[in-house]
């Protein structure tokens, strides 16, 4: 937050004063623990048994991780293969007085692309009640082959705040899909993309950030 001076050197001082506490207020974590009430997941890239679950110690973050969450395309493979999705709900259960919002996005995977093959990464988010959504995209043309690593930080000002003294679900809707953009003059390009680590596990961190009601 940028602080202007003024005319009378000892308001200046507490100009700056009242800013930092405010930054303070604005950007803490709350002293009471966080607890995850529940999760649920649907889709193509998580079906049942397939994701893991874990809240950071600080309680700053909390961490999804995907087993099956892998796309392709090629000579054979279905059509149906070539995007996959996952929705996962997140019902936090806030400590009374906070409310909370999405401060960053972190995706890892890995893809593999022949000429001709383009790989599209989107995940949305929003909560339940509220029309404001959140998004991030990001696209690779073939041939490329490599591990990723996106980061998204979402402005404060552009943040989805929960409400205040009500519960709301977090939804994040994730999808990776890859396609053949010239099948006629490359008809036996093959490509995937997989929320996958180097363990060949996806791993996807979503930092909250926190402020007083």
């Amino acid at each position: 937050m940028k602080v202007f001076g003024s005319i009378v050197k000892f308001v200046a001082p507490l100009l700056v004063m009242g800013a930092a506490a405010q930054a303070q207020e604005r950007f803490p974590v709350p002293s009471e623990p966080i607890t995850i009430k529940k999760i649920q997941y649907n889709g193509t890239g998580c079906p049942l048994g397939t994701v893991a679950k874990n809240v950071s110690e600080d309680k700053t973050a909390f961490t999804l991780t995907f087993s099956e969450f892998v796309a392709e395309v090629g000579p054979g493979i279905s059509l149906s293969s070539g995007r996959k999705n996952c929705v996962a709900t997140i019902v936090l259960d806030v400590p009374a007085g906070w409310q909370y919002s999405i401060g960053s996005f972190f995706y890892r995977g890995f893809m593999a692309l022949d000429k001709g093959i383009k790989a599209d990464h989107s995940a949305t988010y929003f909560l339940e009640g509220q029309g404001k959504t959140g998004t991030f995209s990001s696209s690779n043309y073939g041939p490329y082959e490599s591990d990723y690593v996106y980061n998204d930080k979402v402005g404060i000002a552009s943040a989805v705040w929960s409400p205040c003294g009500v519960e709301r679900a977090l939804n994040i809707n994730t999808s990776i899909r890859v396609s053949n953009t010239n099948s006629r003059a490359y008809p036996n390009a093959q490509g995937l993309i997989t929320n996958d680590s180097i363990d060949g596990q996806i791993t996807q961190v979503w930092g909250l950030t926190w402020r007083r009601c």
